[in-house]
This record gives structure tokens, C-alpha cells and sequence, in this order.
């Protein structure tokens, strides 16, 4: 990674139109995307933090959400032991979200609607909200955000920390929290 920020930024709605263009132009699936993005994520935490063997997706239920089951169902593979904490109901999944869901159901995953008890996480995958994001943050999705910022293991953020999200802030202090 070089020491210097990027010299363009993009609007969510540019970033969506820039991703559908190119997989036009190259032909392929907006799924196909998908799995690039996922297989990106994954090697990066591998690179990262090549020892960790047990990780802790959460997965939101948009696109982005896609691509924590992708990187899920690429742990799997690998032979990691992999816990998916779903935040939405995982039967309300559409399009290649869906997708990506299946393909992780396929290669043996199991998905939790519940926050896990389970503590000996070495890295959390955010895949909860990306940066289409138009709303506070609220309900599951607060509770996941929260409880994110209370783990003591790296986080690999998809897109953007969810913490650094629209949430609501606390009395008299700050608005985003970091992840």
C-alpha cells in the first residue's frame, strides 16, 4: 500500500455505474465482480495475517454482504474454520448477494442470526454496510458495529469500516465511531 491518498474520490452511485461499465465492457457478469472483490479481500487478510485460522464474517444484505460470503465460502476452501454472523434474514438475499450465499451454503457453511458467544476470533471480516450506505445505523446492524469496536482482533473492513458509518451519536461526543 503506497503512503499517499488516492487523487480521485467517487460518489457510491459513480462507483455503481464505473462497476457496471466495466463489467460491460469486459463482458462478464456483475457477479464475476463479485468474486474478484472477494477473492481481493481474502487475499489481503491472508497476506496480512497469514497465521489466523479461525475468522468471523458478518455480512449485511447488500453487495457488500456478497462479498463477505464469498470470502467466507474462500476460507472455507482453504481450510479455516469460518463462523458467518448474518445481521438480515438470509432468506430476503437477492441477486448476486444470493448468489454468493448459495455458493457458500454449497461448500458446507453455516450461516448465525445470533451474536456469537464464540471469543477466540483472529479476525473479524466486515462485510456489513459498503458504501452505498443513505441512513443511520440502527437495530442489528448498531449491535454488530458495536460489538465489532469491542473485539480485540484485527478487522478486515470490505469497502469501508462499518463503524465509520452514519450512527447515531452519543450525547455530547462524536458521530462516527471507528471500527
Amino acid at each position: 500500500m503506497g503512503a499517499s491518498l488516492p487523487h480521485s474520490l467517487y460518489r457510491a452511485d459513480q462507483v455503481r455505474d464505473g462497476e457496471r461499465k466495466i463489467a460491460a465492457d469486459l463482458g462478464v457478469e456483475m457477479y464475476t465482480l463479485m468474486e474478484s472483490a472477494g477473492l481481493a479481500a481474502y487475499q489481503s487478510m491472508r497476506s496480512r495475517w497469514p497465521a489466523a485460522s479461525k475468522i468471523l464474517v458478518l455480512c449485511g444484505g447488500g453487495n457488500n454482504g456478497g462479498d463477505g460470503y464469498v470470502i467466507a465460502r474462500l476460507a472455507i476452501e482453504a481450510g479455516l474454520s469460518v463462523t458467518l454472523w448474518s445481521v438480515v434474514d438470509p432468506s430476503k438475499l437477492t441477486g448476486d448477494a444470493l448468489t454468493a450465499k448459495e455458493r457458500y451454503l454449497q461448500k458446507g457453511g453455516a450461516i448465525t442470526r445470533d451474536k456469537p458467544a464464540q471469543t477466540e476470533v483472529e479476525v473479524v471480516v466486515d462485510a456489513l454496510l459498503g458504501t452505498g450506505l443513505c441512513r443511520t445505523v440502527a437495530g442489528k446492524f448498531l449491535e454488530a458495529v458495536k460489538w465489532i469496536n469491542l473485539q480485540a482482533c484485527p478487522v478486515l473492513a470490505v469497502d469501508i469500516p462499518s463503524g465509520w458509518m452514519r450512527i447515531p451519536a452519543p450525547s455530547g461526543g462524536k458521530r462516527f465511531m471507528q471500527a
